[in-house]
């Protein structure tokens, strides 16, 4: 299988959202009738759409600014108010707006296991000595308090003409990522789960890399149109199968190395040799530092799976039965 990847940067770089004099701008796309998606500063694309009298959106950006932004589109294209923001994961570049969200009225939905990491965003988006250029309003702060809703499975909103399927399908990228299916639309909002065009981040300190890789093929199944991913291009949907070649590939990689006892020093000369390069693929630090993070809880858990298993204290021996 190949990896497409073009080269990250053409979409690290946010497509028709820009500043002019100090103003965060940020230009949408219609991906389907009431459906909109849009990169923002920063590079985490975030989406929205209708659903009966309102809207829910799909991840905040990363700064209050941003969120507001957001904000501002989503009254010029939808004309109704956020009901619901769905956090796909807790990272900043998804959820820093989120507290902008809740005190505009919106419900945070997000994964059970991201839980905790939401709500710690809430809080400090609320005050302004952690989250600068965040008012410190009573709505903000109120609305911290009001919690999230979180998803442990799936969640299903129905109104008017349209459905909308949340799922939680366990840890990938993160513990806590959800995804996002409009399934009569053929519209995914993959979050970082399924990227177009960028490396996938390997590198989180709750990534769970079998996982994804078990994750991936079902989203590969669903009967899709169009995607909007939590980084680069939206539309294609090529980047479900090239997330899961590099994830694969990495996953493979990382055992090779290990079982081979490849030191930690030095890795990136193993990456870089012939026999361990991925086909359209650059050795950037970033693919290093990936192939690294997988090397490392391969290393912990060959480990833990050959340490001899403790007797608990005041626990006979199991006895070996005699031979007859």
């Amino acid at each position: 299988m190949k990896v497409r990847l073009p080269l990250a940067i053409l979409f690290l770089v946010t497509l028709g959202a820009a500043r002019a004099e100090g103003e965060v701008r940020v230009q949408e796309e219609k991906v389907a009738e009431g459906v909109w998606a849009a990169p923002t500063p920063g590079g985490a694309n975030v989406g929205w759409f209708v659903l009966a009298d309102g809207v829910v959106a799909v991840d905040s950006g990363g700064s209050a600014e941003v969120a507001r932004a957001v904000l501002d589109r989503i009254r010029a294209t939808a004309a109704r108010p956020v009901r619901y923001l769905i956090v796909t994961h807790a990272h900043a570049d998804h959820a820093g707006g989120a507290a902008v969200f809740a005190a505009a009225g919106a419900q945070i939905v997000c994964a059970e296991a991201a839980a905790s990491g939401v709500v710690a965003v809430l809080q400090a988006g609320s005050n302004p000595g952690q989250a600068s250029g965040v008012p410190d309003t009573s709505a903000m702060r109120a609305a911290a308090r009001r919690g999230v809703l979180t998803v442990s499975e799936r969640l299903i909103f129905v109104g008017g003409v349209r459905r909308a399927e949340v799922y939680y399908l366990g840890a990938a990228h993160t513990r806590g990522d959800l995804v996002v299916v409009l399934p009569e639309e053929g519209v995914l909002f993959s979050g970082d789960v399924a990227v177009n065009g960028v490396l996938p981040f390997l590198r989180a300190a709750d990534v769970d890399p079998s996982g994804w890789e078990r994750l991936l093929p079902r989203l590969a199944a669903l009967k899709l149109e169009k995607m909007a991913p939590g980084h680069g291009a939206i539309g294609p949907l090529q980047g479900i199968a090239d997330t899961l070649a590099y994830v694969r590939r990495v996953n493979e990689l990382a055992r090779r190395l290990v079982d081979g006892q490849a030191p930690e020093h030095g890795l990136e000369k193993y990456v870089a040799a012939p026999e361990n390069r991925i086909e359209n693929v650059r050795v950037t630090p970033e693919h290093i530092g990936n192939v690294r993070a997988v090397y490392l809880l391969e290393k912990a858990r060959q480990a833990a799976a050959s340490a001899p298993t403790a007797v608990p204290p005041g626990a006979a021996p199991t006895a070996t039965p005699p031979s007859r």
